[in-house]
């Protein structure tokens, strides 16, 4: 087990942190002036300014604007006063104390500032709190009951305008000494807060009264939204604070591990690298992606700028989704965007954060050359293989590590021999990358008209010290809705989003591996200007290494990628009686890729050899592609409401949909560029190459929905949809989906009465639903025939061989036969859950369970090799998934200032293939009882110990040619023939393997922690996996891989000598794969918790900022990955276990400083 905790000595001590920790001091001595000078200074809440632009004015109005301007809520008996009273505004702007005082002149009512509270009432109530002498005090008991009339235990009750108080006991009782006209404020998580004067009393009972707003709160659903109490589906939800305030580059980075059934599995950390989600787990074995709506609009979530969004909703199963029909078997992720609100002031956010980034995990390399060199001979000669450094090298290597002055090089016949340690990663990869971001809104309304809009940009620099890789996303979003008549809302959102990748012109991955695992005696720079060898003058600063990628990174040219995407939406929304509503909308968004890869010439890459006639070079080229992608969807759909003899609530919604998408593209690539600084298709004089490809495919189709509510205990939801799709042929393209779902919610029973006073809701729900999918992302069709699979395709190739004469030609490809019949694969869904709330709102919690079984897989077909063409596919598989969720949430408040949360969720899923009507697969393939994700391989026995253990045991020559020896690894002989093989690599005939593992992430959970004290806030979040398996791979795992990369200290420390004979590894050998198969001792455990996020917060008191116009003002500090608990060994990060480890861009640890301010 192996712990990265938060702050680490080596991070704290390096150069590069020391702005930064500087401006950790700053901030946090600028914190501390600020909570000392708020505790020495008295809250004076009435001189609040606040701006008034009338003449004239309502009691109401004035109210609402304190309430608009200011934190206070406005506390009072509406029989008291008289809100439509009219008075007269002397002067536009004033304190607050003043437009009281000026609009209750002339009444018998009296304010009072208590806390976050302006509570009015009749003068002759209340005698003034401040003034009270001490011998006028009493003592008041009480009872705190809820409307069932048990006792809440727990209340907090505070004579208002002090901190004088107390909380309820276990039996709902309470005994505080207060002054002889004082006002109690009670108050209880879950319960509406009450004002309770004990004027004249020595005892009072109070009644609290349960806050419905938890029931009330409304979850965004298909085409409309439902009280989350009535929801009968699968359906989870996050709102905007999980976005809030953190470091991320994608939106979906922060929703790993928030919402429950939803797998997220980033493919590595570089800035512009896909993340893969899906919704409780594997559909399809030909793959899929969940739909991503945003606003009701397609588009990528990769691009969406998290400041923007509101809310997240996953329609999981077939009842929640089945709406969407055909697109929505993979689960369907809704996002909504912020926007304004017509009673809303003007108001102006910007929110900053600038951040600093490290790689999550690094490998450790032995730290001198002859340790490593002599590693390697070792390890060659095992193999029978020459040494890689002669006697006269390895001599020189470890008297320069002995005395290490001088040249750390030498030359031998033309030939260069480096004898020092290059440091790879501290020469070319940095210890703290930064990144920022800037993200302004206008919102606000003017009676009907309300908007909302944004602009952000975010900026992130890679690991690589020379030439780093830089990452740009920059975001406009504008939302404009007015309500000129109260029939008719019309709409419009307007969104322009895009990025820019500016990298090395090869794969950053192969750039970082190479970095990374560099041998440290292949140095980068060579002669530093040695007159002895002049003739090697202009090749100064570099090595003639094939494999040198410091040289690549600065001469191996660049790539721009570049990404836009433009969307215009308007919509209107029709209500011509009450209860009717019409929604129109029309969605294009046009998304355009120019990619741009230079590759420069780069002279003279020849290993060790110093002979420049001997150099080789490397031809440079210019390629061009640009991709042209349209998209538009029209939506229109009615709902209606009505009640039958008032206990019987209906809502009917039918619709239509329809879209469409036009995909083109065209590449042109030229070798020979003239000029390597102006790269042009017109300047290239080589080999020329240009293609062109397009697609487009068509959607319509027609849905219903039917809800009933019948005395809000019994509940029904019935989802049809009729489809249509232009990848099937005219027989089978239409497919109806239906689905339904039930609700009982059990605490509403009179029989169920006794359970009142802890339970607020039980619902019992369950689902059944079917989904089609018509395979855009099928994994049995290449390139563009999945979107035309019915019709036969040709292909072209410029021949490698000769055909007729000295040239070459062009070769036509049988097209592929195209199946008999084709349709829709189909998932059928049945879910259970309940869901609980309880303990007046504070717990809430949710179990559900679920099947899903997707039919009509499409399965390749087996036919006699003499076919000559690609055979057709048929649909004859099947998949099972079984899975279930759970959800717990707990919030409360302790005292008047101090409030917290705790959040927890855990889901699992497993799917199994049950039919399988294809050709007959190896152990690695698909058949009938396979569980997605397994691994197979070899039981180990141990190390062979001796000659004759060797000599005795199974042969396992069948493995690998060559001698087996003393420490290499001894398989076991599972089936008994003597012989450690393959066999013939089947399920009825493995050989000696086993499924010894899964790769299928089981178990995975979240935690969130969050409070908040007076002005300061602290939220947390942990992620992590309880069970998965991996297998390792390459030199991130196994020593001498091969000769040329470097040394990790763990291989020459564990692996097996004869002074060892109980290390982890076997005995080192390079270029052999003896002791690497598959098999139970390096099965990694792949199981983690890490502590994804914490952020610290200070809101600014307002009477600090309201001079300088804000109404808001926060300062936080945020980290992402900050340590985790990981059984995984060598250089992996638990979450890239699918990947080489370190041979893959890693992951980041990041930490960050930002504002939040509004004006």
């Amino acid at each position: 087990m192996k712990i990265n905790m938060l702050f680490c000595f080596s991070m704290v001590e390096n150069k590069h942190f020391n702005h930064f920790f500087r401006a950790m001091k700053i901030c946090t001595i600028l914190l501390f002036v600020c909570v000392f000078q708020l505790l020495a200074t008295q809250t004076d809440a009435q001189n609040t300014v606040i701006r008034v632009n009338a003449n004239t004015i309502t009691i109401g109005q004035l109210l609402k604007e304190i309430e608009q301007q200011t934190d206070y809520l406005i506390v009072y008996r509406n029989r008291e006063v008289d809100t439509n009273h009219k008075v007269r505004i002397h002067s536009k702007s004033a304190q607050v104390k003043d437009y009281l005082k000026s609009a209750f002149a002339d009444t018998d009512i009296d304010y009072l500032f208590e806390n976050n509270y302006i509570v009015l009432s009749k003068k002759h109530e209340r005698n003034t709190i401040n003034t009270v002498n001490q011998q006028n005090s009493k003592k008041i008991t009480g009872l705190i009951l809820d409307e069932t009339g048990e006792p809440v235990v727990g209340a907090n009750i505070v004579e208002r305008g002090t901190s004088n108080g107390v909380i309820s006991d276990v039996d709902g009782k309470f005994s505080l000494d207060v002054s002889e006209n004082a006002v109690l404020a009670v108050s209880y998580i879950g319960y509406v807060q009450q004002f309770v004067s004990v004027s004249g009393k020595t005892s009072v009972e109070i009644t609290l009264q349960e806050d419905t707003q938890a029931l009330e709160e409304v979850i965004v659903v298909g085409y409309g939204i439902q009280k989350k109490v009535n929801l009968t589906g699968a359906v989870s939800q996050v709102g905007s604070q999980v976005f809030e305030n953190r470091p991320v580059t994608s939106a979906v980075t922060a929703l790993q591990g928030a919402l429950p059934g939803v797998y997220i599995t980033p493919k590595s950390g570089d800035p512009n690298a896909d993340i893969s989600f899906n919704v409780r787990g594997t559909t399809s074995i030909n793959g899929g992606d969940p739909l991503v709506l945003v606003d009701g609009i397609e588009s990528s979530m990769k691009l969406i700028n998290p400041n923007d969004i509101e809310s997240v909703t996953v329609l999981k199963d077939a009842a929640a989704s089945s709406i969407y029909g055909v697109r929505a078997a993979f689960g369907v992720i809704l996002v909504t965007t912020k926007k304004g609100n017509a009673d809303d002031k003007l108001k102006i956010n910007y929110s900053g954060n600038f951040s600093w980034s490290k790689a999550t995990v690094m490998p450790e390399f032995v730290e001198d050359s002859y340790t490593h060199a002599k590693f390697v001979n070792e390890s060659l000669a095992r193999e029978n293989i020459a040494a890689l450094y002669n006697t006269t090298y390895l001599e020189a290597i470890k008297n320069y590590a002995e005395n290490p002055t001088g040249k750390d090089y030498y030359v031998q016949d033309g030939e260069y021999f480096f004898t020092g340690y290059y440091d790879w990663v501290d020469a070319l990869i940095r210890t703290a990358n930064p990144k920022q971001t800037h993200n302004v809104s206008i919102s606000g309304g003017s009676g009907k008209t309300s908007f909302y809009s944004s602009v952000g940009y975010s900026k992130q620099e890679g690991v690589l010290k020379v030439n780093p890789d830089i990452y740009e996303r920059t975001n406009a979003r504008l939302t404009v809705e007015n309500n000129t008549y109260d029939w008719m809302k019309i709409g419009l959102k307007m969104v322009y989003n895009s990025s820019k990748m500016n990298e090395a012109h090869t794969y950053k991955d192969n750039i970082y591996h190479s970095v990374v695992f560099s041998s440290p005696l292949r140095s980068s720079r060579v002669w530093n200007g040695d007159p002895e060898y002049p003739e090697y003058d202009k090749y100064i600063g570099y090595s003639f290494d094939d494999q040198n990628p410091e040289i690549l990174l600065r001469e191996g040219g660049r790539n721009i990628l570049k990404n836009s995407e433009i969307i215009l939406s308007p919509s209107i929304d029709i209500t011509p009686m009450k209860n009717w509503n019409i929604h129109l909308d029309y969605s294009y968004s046009k998304t355009i890729n120019d990619e741009r890869r230079h590759r420069k010439r780069v002279d003279n890459m020849m290993t060790y050899k110093f002979v420049p006639t001997e150099g080789v070079s490397s031809d440079n080229s210019y390629e061009v592609k640009q991709i042209d992608r349209n998209y538009s969807s029209f939506n229109a759909y009615t709902d209606y409401s009505f009640d039958i003899a008032e206990k019987n609530r209906f809502k009917v919604m039918v619709g239509f949909n329809q879209e469409v998408t036009k995909y083109k593209s065209a590449t042109a690539t030229r070798k020979s560029q003239l000029s390597q600084e102006l790269p042009s298709l017109s300047l290239g004089t080589g080999e020329q190459t240009v293609a062109s490809d397009g697609y487009e495919w068509a959607l319509r189709g027609g849905f219903g929905r039917v809800n009933y509510n019948f005395d809000d205990k019994y509940l029904l939801e019935v989802n049809g949809r009729y489809d249509g799709t232009s990848r099937f042929p005219k027989d089978d393209r239409f497919v109806f989906l239906p689905s339904f779902s039930l609700g009982w919610r059990l605490s509403e029973e009179s029989f169920m009465s006794f359970v009142k006073p802890l339970f607020n809701n039980i619902k019992l729900r369950g689902s059944y639903g079917q989904l089609g999918n018509q395979l855009l992302t099928s994994n049995v069709w290449s390139g563009n025939t999945k979107y035309y699979p019915y019709i036969p395709f040709l292909s072209n190739n410029l021949s490698a061989n000769y055909i007729f004469g000295t040239t070459t030609d062009i070769v036509i490809n049988p097209a592929s036969l195209t199946p008999a019949s084709l349709t829709w694969e189909k998932s059928t869904t049945v879910n259970g859950g309940i869901d609980l709330t309880l303990l007046a709102s504070r717990l809430d919690m949710s179990f559900e369970v679920y099947r899903r079984t997707t039919s009509d897989m499409l399965i390749s077909q087996e036919y006699p090799e003499l076919l000559g063409a690609t055979a057709p596919v048929k649909n004859s598989g099947e998949l099972r998934t079984d899975g279930w969720e759970l959800t717990i949430s707990w919030r409360d408040k302790i005292g008047a200032d101090f409030s917290y949360n705790v959040g927890f969720n855990l889901f699992d899923a497993q799917a199994k293939i049950t039919k399988y009507d294809g050709p007959k697969s190896t152990v690695t393939g698909y058949y009938v009882g396979k569980k997605i994700g397994e691994i197979w391989g070899y039981e180990t026995a141990g190390f062979f110990k001796s000659a004759e253990d060797v000599a005795t045991s199974p042969s396992q020559s069948s493995i690998s040619s060559g001698t087996w020896t003393v420490g290499d690894i001894k398989y076991r002989d599972l089936n008994g023939d003597d012989v450690i093989n393959v066999g013939a690599n089947t399920v009825e005939n493995p050989g000696d393997r086993r499924v010894i593992g899964n790769t299928t992430p089981r178990y995975n959970y979240g935690i969130s922690l969050g409070a908040t004290y007076k002005d300061f806030y602290v939220n947390a979040f942990f992620q992590g996996v309880g069970k998965r398996d991996s297998w390792p791979s390459g030199q991130a795992f196994w020593p001498v891989a091969t000769q040329y990369f470097n040394t990790q200290k763990w291989f020459v420390a564990d692996s097996w000598s004869e002074n060892d004979t109980n290390a982890y590894f076997a005995i080192p050998r390079a270029r052999s794969t003896k002791n690497q198969q598959s098999q139970t001792k390096y099965l990694q455990d792949a199981s983690y918790l890490r502590f994804k996020n914490l952020t610290v917060g200070y809101n600014i008191p307002k009477r600090w900022i309201e001079k300088i116009k804000l109404s808001n003002a926060q300062i936080y500090f945020s980290g992402e990955n900050l340590c985790e608990i990981s059984h995984m060994k060598g250089a992996y990060d638990p979450e890239q276990a699918a990947n080489d480890g370190a041979a893959s861009y890693p992951f980041q640890r990041t930490y960050s400083v930002g504002i939040d301010v509004t004006f």
